[in-house]
């Protein structure tokens, strides 16, 4: 059996097909040895192999846990990294610090060798000066090196050289193979990246491998999976493993309910991710940056913020409740969980607030409603208000923090949020997800089935996506023959890889994509290469900005492909008929404590419909349905809200 695994900051889950059927599992996490949890929920199940989205290479840059890495450029370009951009997202701020680059000052050797911008040498590179290189590197006691030469993606050559002779010695990273394209620092950024978390990466995989006894499927940030193997050779793909898999599974939910919109909202533990569907595909960026540093490979565009359930409420200096971006994690988590967390969270405020029920997990995991209420009932003799006002304040913080990202995110897009469905997940979302609809004017939510799983349904589900790149900077009108040239090479590399996956080429989809721009501007756009691609740049242009010039002359920037196999998707099976029965509990909503229908989500058929106010639990989520609120359910046990 293959299971789906997701590994969040305070719970992994799996998902995973048995004879036609969905079976889950949920663990808490293990921060200290994240592969304890994945190992041990896969015994459970009693899977041979897996699909994994993991957060190993986004925490290691975040908590700068990677190797010692250094960065081998051309000469008088060792300060690349340093130097960066003129870009300052605080204009007016002179407190503002820039993130310190993951390669410091001094960790930096330059090559005495030139490549032009046409991918001409200028000036060779010698067996001396690598050799020369070589023992700098070993002076430094660098674990990991990542290659960056001026030019690369036009011409490889003196890169592969140096790869070839540090490779025995050192963990290597080269660009023209990491991200083939120009921009000089953005692509010595994600090498320097992919170089860091390379070692650590490597280690998580193959001890997986070691306990599996066999490879296994890795989400990418990208929203398709490949071999474990494979994305050794560019493990900066995982950066946003976990988080793109549910939007792999809005995907697939999208298609079935043919939705082309919507926006999706994953609260987890740790964190809540936004991002959207539009005309049925994921939104991608290749403009997205971790902790401040560029990520120039192109992923899901996903925006997230530090709301959770495990978020941390907390008063600052002017006494003021904050809620966030700290969060108790798995260790010791929540202080209902009873393992030793001292401070309030937002599931301590759920908890309290009647929302949730008195255990989780099935009944596996008892809540401690005492212990919550003991911590909010601090934080509400600190602020000098009654009880009741301060749970309310925590979710009202919370969700204003998650409002917010959330609009950031349409604004940046155009997006009109009256106009889209919230898809909401996570184990946290289904809670949360009916105020921050009315606050932003979605005009209905959408819980799908496993919610608190669903990034893992994702996982298991994601079609297998091999992805290529190839800069080239021309004018369009006279790139024809390189684009073909491009593109075929590109093909040969999928077919390879595809075949290394035991994959026939014949059962893939190959997108072939350019990146397009008006000549002197700065951003491109991608289309698919096509023989009137120009046309439809322009009229792509036009949609975005609201103006396209008719004259001015286009050249093209980069050459993509994604090879794409798919992959079976298994939906489950929701109860025909019956009659479900319900028991009241007190809950405090926004007009205060209300007796409130508590429904089992399993007995809930396909056409079954309420009204709010209404608790809808299940083993792994709660869904809150406030006064006012009209439930329904849908096909393949998808929930539907809707203000009434």
């Amino acid at each position: 059996m293959l299971v789906g695994v997701d590994v969040g900051g305070t719970f992994t889950d799996f998902v995973g097909f048995r004879a036609g059927r969905i079976v889950t599992e949920k663990v808490l996490s293990t921060p200290r040895e994240p592969a304890s949890a994945v190992t041990g929920g896969i015994r459970t199940l009693g899977a041979t192999s897996m699909a994994h989205g993991t957060t190993v290479a986004t925490n290691a840059i975040v908590e700068r846990r990677g190797a010692r890495t250094a960065l081998v450029t051309t000469a008088g370009f060792e300060d690349l990294l340093i130097i960066g951009r003129q870009n300052r997202p605080s204009l007016y701020d002179w407190r503002v610090t820039r993130t310190p680059p993951v390669i410091p000052r001094g960790m930096s050797v330059g090559a005495k060798e030139r490549v032009g911008a046409s991918g001409r040498i200028l000036k060779g590179l010698s067996g001396s000066e690598v050799r020369r290189i070589s023992d700098a590197l070993a002076r430094m006691k660098a674990e990991s090196v990542a290659i960056c030469l001026l030019f690369a993606f036009a011409n490889p050559r003196h890169e592969e050289s140096l790869r070839k002779a540090l490779g025995p010695r050192f963990c290597i990273s080269v660009s023209s193979r990491v991200h083939p394209e120009f921009r000089e620092y953005e692509r010595a950024s994600t090498t320097a990246l992919d170089a860091y978390v390379k070692p650590l990466v490597a280690g998580h995989l193959r001890s997986l491998e070691r306990a599996l006894g066999a490879p296994f499927l890795v989400m990418k940030s990208g929203g398709g999976t490949a071999g474990s193997r494979q994305v050794l050779e560019r493990p900066i793909d995982l950066a946003l493993s976990g988080p793109a898999g549910g939007v792999s599974a809005a995907r697939t939910l999208a298609a079935t309910f043919r939705i082309r919109d919507l926006v999706t909202f994953d609260m987890g533990g740790t964190s809540s991710d936004f991002s959207t569907i539009l005309g049925g595909q994921p939104t991608y960026t290749s403009e997205s940056t971790i902790e401040g540093l560029p990520l120039a490979l192109q992923v899901i565009d996903i925006s997230s913020v530090g709301a959770g359930g495990g978020s941390l409420a907390w008063l600052d200096s002017g006494g003021a409740l904050r809620v966030g971006p700290s969060s108790a994690g798995a260790e010791p988590g929540p202080m209902a969980y009873g393992h030793g967390g001292s401070q309030p969270t937002v599931t301590d405020a759920d908890l309290f607030s009647g929302l949730l029920p008195g255990a989780l997990l099935g009944g596996a995991m008892p809540l401690r409603r005492d212990l919550a209420e003991a911590g909010l009932g601090a934080l509400a003799k600190a602020m000098r208000i009654p009880i009741d006002t301060a749970a309310l304040g925590v979710r009202r913080v919370v969700e204003s923090n998650m409002v917010r990202a959330m609009k950031a995110v349409l604004a940046r897009r155009g997006l009109d949020p009256r106009r889209l469905p919230l898809l909401a997940y996570g184990g946290a979302g289904p809670v949360h997800a009916a105020f921050l609809a009315a606050e932003i004017g979605s005009p209905r939510v959408l819980i799908p089935f496993l919610p608190g799983s669903f990034s893992a349904y994702g996982i298991l589900t994601a079609d297998l996506r091999l992805d290529y790149a190839s800069g080239i900077v021309r004018p369009l009108a006279s790139a024809q023959a390189p684009i073909h040239k491009i593109a075929t090479g590109l093909r040969a590399r999928a077919v390879r890889d595809l075949r290394a996956h035991g994959v026939s080429s014949s059962k893939a989809r190959f997108l072939f994509t350019a990146d397009l721009r008006f000549e002197g501007q700065s951003y491109e756009i991608n289309v698919p290469v096509t023989p009137d691609m120009g046309t439809r740049f322009r009229r792509e242009h036009r949609h975005r900005y609201g103006y396209a010039s008719p004259t001015e002359p286009v050249e093209i920037t980069a050459v993509r492909l994604t090879a794409v196999v798919g992959r079976p998707k298994i939906f489950p099976r929701g109860p025909a008929h019956g009659r479900p029965v319900s028991r009241r509990r007190r809950v405090l909503f926004e007009d205060g404590w209300t007796d409130s229908r508590i429904w089992r989500r399993p007995a809930l058929h396909a056409g079954f419909t309420s009204r709010g106010p209404a608790i809808i639990e299940e083993d792994q989520a709660t869904t809150a349905v406030p006064p006012g609120w009209l439930f329904r359910v849908l096909r393949h046990g998808v929930l539907e809200l809707e203000a009434v």
